[in-house]
């Protein structure tokens, strides 16, 4: 089985934050680039949320090109990390009550290609691409094997999840007392796990998935595209953990169009 199937019966759902015009602007080069891989989707879902008023803007530019996707707005802007962590949730609501058993998630900095559709899977309730910098490598002593067997962080802007065997994503009682928690640090940096343990959006993905034993595929385990990633981030001691303009056999996270892309693919 490759990608391209799961993919055929799965819904997009992506996440972003619109700051300004030209934030509208660049999401409209991001979904041109990706159209062809979202058509192929069953539906996209957009939740976003705004600093000004750009939401008609917004739904214009995705209904251009997408008619019939859904717009999910959030009236309220936690910011940084808890406003992800809400339009994630929205996302999962959204396919929760309307019985959608896979989401692919993404978000609006993900560049996509037909690469994708070649990528050989396994039969899982969970597809994810593992997160790690060059101080994960260190600390699992250079070793990929030990890498792979200790360190599950799952990348939250771009997985398929089978949604009919969770619960829930982000607990929403813990972001909102945690929330509140942040409001009363002095100087605050926006940072919640440099205040408080085990918050962070990819570790809550990982608790999902733990807590409702779901059998997971790590994307990379193939073609070696473990070896490949592992091998740059300790060549270029790469610190962020997010794979950031990384190209993986088809999918990036660009959140820095200025800057050059590696690129990895499939060896079969």
């Amino acid at each position: 089985m490759n990608l391209k199937t799961l993919i055929n019966k799965s819904v997009y759902g992506t996440i972003g934050y619109i700051a300004d015009e030209t934030d509208l602007i660049r999401l409209e080069q991001y979904i041109s680039y990706n159209l062809e891989v979202l058509k192929e989707f069953k539906q996209v879902i957009i939740a976003t949320n705004y600093s000004g008023d750009f939401q008609e803007q917004n739904s214009s530019i995705w209904k251009k090109y997408l008619p019939e996707c859904v717009i999910l707005d959030s009236p309220v802007n936690r910011g940084h990390n808890f406003g992800t962590a809400d339009l994630d949730n929205k996302i999962f609501d959204y396919c929760k009550e309307n019985s959608i058993e896979w989401l692919c998630k993404g978000a609006n900095d993900i560049i996509l290609t037909n690469k994708l559709f070649e990528w050989p899977i396994k039969k899982a309730d969970f597809y994810y691409l593992n997160g790690f910098s060059f101080q994960t490598v260190y600390e699992n002593n250079f070793n990929l094997e030990e890498l792979e067997k200790n360190h599950f962080t799952p990348q939250t802007n771009f997985y398929f999840i089978n949604v009919s065997k969770t619960d829930y994503l982000n607990n929403k009682e813990y972001l909102s007392e945690t929330y509140s928690i942040t409001k009363t640090i002095p100087n605050y940096n926006n940072k919640p796990w440099e205040y408080i343990k085990g918050w962070s959006c990819e570790e809550f993905l990982a608790e999902c998935i733990k807590r409702n034993n779901l059998t997971r595929f790590n994307l990379l385990d193939v073609g070696g595209l473990y070896s490949q990633l592992f091998d740059l981030v300790k060549t270029y001691q790469i610190g962020d953990p997010s794979h950031k303009n990384i190209m993986i056999q088809g999918v990036c996270h660009f959140q820095n169009p200025e800057q050059s892309i590696f690129e990895l693919d499939l060896v079969i």
